[in-house]
């Protein structure tokens, strides 16, 4: 029997090229997209499915029309960025919405399917999801959810055989930058606030400035973790997920501390010579 797979978050990106290849490996692909009128081009075997995960109705629905699943891959979200203060109440409400209980609320209506084949969950976090990184609280908090929920399910989930997967990658160059949405009250920020907001912004700039990582490590990550007989709880990809890993493990937490904050503010206090500080991001 045909192995079948729902990614979600496949306009661009790793859910893209995760469609793609599994595709190519003869796996039959239900790729979810908030707009399916004009899907990217993919190989046979890939199905485009509307989903939104800010709609209940809409998962629900989805969810109505699987009867047998061996793998969900919960990739989609977005990034809200910027000052905390700056966050509107529904900006916050949308980020947790789309990024942790959408996924929650699609993988409970799937759980049904992916008993009748023993299935695997692998949920997309970030290094966002173990460590909390300025200007990006809400992402973080939306992250660290997810990191909770799926180590409490790989509790409950095993004696159902359905196994769940974390995969935390570091920088990678997708849309997902591009896609990042930033607190609508950025004309209300204090001066110190104001100061750092420029050296983020110079950051930014300077990322995007250099070769990026492509998706292609994570694409292989998730892979390997679909063949495997056991997946492991955590899979970290990037050497810059992996240092910060062993650098929480090794070091005594207010040491780790004081040297992520140190470091946070070299980055936020370094100027952008070529860009002035902010080319590339909002105002």
């Amino acid at each position: 029997m045909t192995r079948r797979v729902l990614i979600t978050g496949c306009s661009s990106g790793i859910g893209l090229a995760l469609a793609r290849r599994l595709a190519a490996e003869g796996w039959q692909v239900l790729a979810t997209l908030r707009d399916t009128s004009q899907p990217p081009d993919v190989p046979v075997g890939v199905e485009f499915l509307p989903l939104d995960l800010a709609d209940s109705a809409v998962i629900t629905q989805l969810a109505g029309r699987i009867d047998r699943l061996d793998a969900l891959v919960d990739n989609a979200g977005y990034g809200l960025v910027g000052p905390f203060s700056s966050y509107s109440l529904a900006q916050m409400q949308h980020q947790l919405q789309v990024n942790f209980l959408g996924p929650a609320q699609l993988t409970q209506a799937l759980l049904p399917a992916l008993r009748r084949s023993g299935g695997r969950i692998v949920v997309l976090s970030s290094m966002a999801g173990e460590t909390g990184l300025p200007f990006n609280s809400f992402y973080c908090a939306s992250k660290f959810a997810l990191e909770g929920w799926a180590e409490a399910l790989a509790h409950e989930l095993p004696p159902q055989g359905v196994q769940i997967a974390l995969v935390e990658p570091g920088g990678h160059r997708t849309r997902f930058g591009a896609n990042q949405r930033w607190g609508e009250n950025l004309h209300q920020l204090h001066a110190a606030e104001q100061q750092l907001l420029q050296g983020f912004r110079a950051l930014l700039a300077r990322r995007l400035a250099q070769p990026g990582k492509s998706e292609a490590a994570v694409v292989d990550a998730v892979m390997h973790l679909l063949a495997r007989k056991r997946m492991p709880l955590r899979t970290r990809v990037g050497g810059d997920a992996i240092a910060l890993r062993w650098l929480k493990a090794l070091l005594p937490e207010s040491w780790a501390q004081r040297l992520l904050q140190s470091q946070m503010r070299r980055m936020l206090t370094r100027p952008d010579p070529r860009a002035g500080g902010d080319r590339g991001t909002p105002s």
